[in-house]
């Protein structure tokens, strides 16, 4: 696949994952991509309704949650959690008002859905993540595919304080622990939400559903050291906020 069709899928999933199946007009990227900055996308969105039902769901989640081999990997688990997706197909396609232009269009396979669970477990100071797909055929209502990942343990906290490169370089290992960095303040009550940014690199939440952090001795431009629970790619829920 070649770099524009690479990033005009990026675009799709994105847009994709907010409920829309759309087609991407790839004709006018440039071609340096060198440099993010160099980069223009045109996006044109075709209304195309998702396949799966709130009924469609359910059945997924009855069928997975009965099968045997699932039901011996929740056996022990502390907790878990399912989400139901459409699978897609990906197609070249051309726009009728501009044929010239390519474009990639994202179409889900009616009547197969894909089922993610979240396998969670505490080993005290540690904690465990398993990933398990499950592709499921609703006309004949059976499971065609179980893709079982092993499970990742990570420390729940991580004692040594860390860099902001260092943390969203390796965003994934990261991912669900309570880590510390230490940054600069900016767009602090300058955008919609209870939220900054550290480094113009990571997104920091103070008003969460696990914590209340008050920052009303910080101002933008003022370096802070930041705890919480990180969640990938780059967001952090903080529990403390020290100004430096």
């Amino acid at each position: 696949m070649n770099k524009t069709k690479r990033l005009a899928l990026v675009c799709l999933l994105l847009i994709a994952s907010v409920g829309s199946a759309v087609a991407v007009k790839a004709a006018n990227i440039m071609q340096n991509f060198s440099t993010p900055e160099t980069a223009e996308i045109n996006i044109s969105i075709a209304s195309v309704s998702l396949t799966l039902t709130a009924e469609d769901r359910q059945k997924v989640t009855e069928i997975v949650l009965t099968e045997p081999q699932i039901q011996a990997l929740l056996e022990d688990a502390d907790d878990y959690t399912i989400e139901v997706s459409e699978v897609f197909d990906i197609k070249d396609v051309s726009f009728e008002f501009q044929a010239a232009d390519n474009a990639i269009q994202m179409v889900p396979k009616e009547g197969i859905a894909q089922a993610t669970l979240t396998i969670n477990n505490d080993y005290g100071e540690e904690f465990g993540v398993q990933t398990v797909k499950v592709t499921v055929d609703l006309v004949p209502e059976e499971i065609t595919n179980i893709d079982v990942k092993p499970e990742t343990v990570k420390p729940k906290e991580k004692e040594e304080a860390l860099s902001i490169s260092e943390l969203v370089q390796n965003a994934d290992d990261y991912d669900g622990v309570v880590v510390t960095v230490s940054g600069e303040v900016s767009l602090l009550g300058e955008v919609f939400g209870s939220l900054f940014l550290l480094d113009e690199k990571v997104t920091v939440w103070y008003v969460h559903e696990q914590a209340s952090v008050d920052v009303s001795n910080i101002e933008n431009g003022d370096t802070v050291t930041v705890t919480g629970k990180f969640e990938a790619p780059d967001t952090i829920y903080a529990t403390t906020i020290q100004k430096n």
